[in-house]
């Protein structure tokens, strides 16, 4: 199963061979003290019959990363079902996150929806 994170463009760094993502997208965010991390869930995606790239709506400039959840699993993370109103797709991603960690999960992970390019 896949875990889907959006990705905005201040973690987003442009190279000659295209967009790369930073490995802070994997912090926790918004609020570090609960060591959880935003994701949405495909499989529910699968059963609201909504696309990977759906996440995006309204989003800017923002490009989608997905990542199997179990390389997640391999780095001592707990993945959540959490689905709220704007987003019942959602899920949390929960437990430390050190520098060598998001270092890992972000080698693991690929681009599903690449962000525009500025230019």
């Amino acid at each position: 199963m896949l875990l889907y994170r959006w990705v905005s463009p201040t973690h987003v760094r442009q190279t000659p061979i295209g967009p790369e993502w930073r490995e802070g997208v994997f912090k926790n965010f918004p609020r570090p003290e609960e060591r959880r991390m935003s994701v949405v869930v495909q499989d529910r995606l699968d059963e609201l019959n909504r696309s990977p790239a759906s996440i995006l709506d309204g989003l800017v400039g923002y490009g989608l990363i997905g990542i199997r959840a179990g390389d997640v699993r391999e780095e001592e993370q707990r993945i959540e079902r959490t689905p709220r109103d704007d987003e019942p797709a959602h899920g949390d991603v929960w437990g430390d996150k050190p520098g060598a960690r998001r270092r890992k999960l972000a080698a693991k992970a690929f681009w599903v929806v690449p962000p525009p390019d500025p230019a």
